[in-house]
């Protein structure tokens, strides 16, 4: 057993570089999975983005409608 005394300090790293390389791993899971986070943030809003001028330009027309509308009727009241 005298032979693996030279290797003791390798043994001794072999916990260590373990740990580091799950550490690394776990960081660039992390990163991976973050960054897929912010791309799919970045989808929602803008869909929501869409969604809103959608609903501006509709809003626009229900009041040009009404507008239409009051029009006519006044004129209906009023001939």
């Amino acid at each position: 057993m005298e032979f693996l005394v030279p290797l003791m300090p390798l043994f001794a790293t072999l916990p260590l570089a373990v740990a580091a390389a799950w550490i690394v791993h776990r960081i660039l899971v992390h990163r991976e999975r973050h960054g897929a986070g912010n791309a799919r943030l970045e989808d929602l809003e803008q869909e929501v983005q869409a969604l809103h001028a959608a609903q501006m330009e509709l809003q626009e027309r229900v009041d040009f409608s009404e507008r239409v509308l009051g029009q006519v009727r006044e004129a209906q009241q009023h001939p």
